[in-house]
């Protein structure tokens, strides 16, 4: 029976929340403050925390960081009254929760999101992916580069971070090239102005997906190399972009502005590392070859490295998810569909402009649940790719 830790200075909100799990099989435990919490926690197999924001001696924020650090298997759930700006900031810059809510909750949504939650922990810690991984050789995968600026980020020194990015031509461009493809008529010219248009939730993302074809660079003859898989996450990114301005008319969730660019982190770090055993020559793939390997071989196991990586690089829950579901939209666990069905379509229509056919199959139902025909997608789509 999984344990559930509930932390609110409130004691109605301890007991409705404790009603909701009435029907349930989950165990449920309370606390009135930080410090309560974290004894309960040293003396019981809790599973999961659901923290108020603002309590008095130790707040949500607060507490949950402690958490993540001593007990980072319990999964985090900020649930506030409260939308205030800069802790909701830190509190995503620094991926304190898995999950925030907001107060009025619903109590159906809430249950079926935390049994979504539990579904998802076990799926990556399987004997199999951890083999998988071992032989492939790649337990980290964080560059060197990546190191400096990735702890600038959690640092919050915007500042240093620009004049390091700044350093590196290879960052730079790449920063230019996908903050240029955002459609929201932001065109910056400087690396400042780019990294204060993306903001420091994105940046984590980008820098981790830049700092990976950076150093890939740096070990292949460039020239030689057709860097496809680089060219696919670019160009998902564009449509996924476009696709929410375009039909949405918004921008993607916060910290998921770059969730095209690192959904299929996961084949990239497989076909890196068979590269670098000598067990694959990038260079001679094709762009169907690479979408047979995604589409075949590797299928689910590059979906789940991906989530595996996203994870231990401590990436937004939003990224893992599309990154662990992104050829299968319509599983019943996903909790963030929208961005799910976004970028599926967006990964499938980027593999038909660079390959001209349709090898990646695309789900009608996604086109429904989206509100949208697939017809007027497509001739917008293509209009705007001219």
């Amino acid at each position: 029976m999984k344990k559930i830790l509930v932390v609110d200075d409130e004691i109605q909100i301890l007991k409705a929340l404790s009603r909701m799990f009435l029907e349930t099989d989950y165990e449920i435990l309370t606390a009135e403050n930080g410090q309560e919490a974290l004894k309960l926690i040293e003396t019981s197999q809790i599973d999961m925390v659901i923290s108020d924001m603002r309590m008095p001696i130790l707040d949500g924020y607060q507490l949950l960081s402690i958490v993540k650090e001593k007990y980072p298997r319990i999964i985090r759930i900020i649930l506030s009254g409260y939308a205030d700006e800069k802790p909701m900031f830190k509190a995503l810059l620094h991926n304190i929760a898995t999950l925030y809510v907001f107060k009025p909750w619903n109590n159906t949504v809430l249950l079926e999101s935390i049994d979504k939650l539990f579904a998802d922990s076990t799926q990556l810690t399987s004997d199999g992916l951890s083999d998988l991984i071992q032989n492939l050789g790649c337990t980290s995968c964080i560059p060197k580069n990546c190191e400096k600026m990735i702890s600038l980020v959690e640092a919050e020194d915007m500042e240093q971070l620009i004049i390091e990015m700044e350093k590196d031509p290879d960052i730079s461009s790449l920063l230019h090239q996908v903050t240029s493809s955002a459609v929201y008529g932001v065109m910056p010219n400087t690396v400042k102005q780019a990294a204060i248009y993306i903001g420091l939730p994105n940046l984590k993302c980008f820098l981790h997906w830049a700092c990976l074809i950076s150093s890939t660079k740096q070990t292949e003859d460039i020239d030689a190399s057709p860097e496809i898989l680089w060219q696919h996450s670019y160009l998902t990114n564009r449509i996924l972009l476009f696709f929410y301005e375009a039909f949405l008319h918004k921008q993607p969730p916060d910290c998921a502005m770059f969730a095209g660019l690192l959904h299929n982190i996961g084949l990239i770090i497989i076909v890196n590392a068979l590269q670098k055993k000598g067990e694959l020559d990038q260079r001679s793939l094709t762009a169907g070859d690479f979408i047979r390997m995604e589409n075949g071989e590797y299928e689910k196991q590059h979906q789940e490295i991906g989530a595996y990586f996203l994870d231990q690089w401590d990436i937004p829950f939003q990224m893992y998810e599309v990154a662990l579901n992104h050829h299968k939209p319509m599983q019943s666990s996903i909790i963030f569909n929208e961005l799910v069905y976004a970028v599926h379509l967006a990964q499938a229509y980027a593999w038909r402009v660079l390959e001209g056919t349709e090898q990646i199959p695309v789900e009608a139902e996604v086109f429904e649940q989206l509100g949208i025909s697939k017809a007027d997608f497509e001739k917008r789509l293509f209009r705007y790719l001219k």
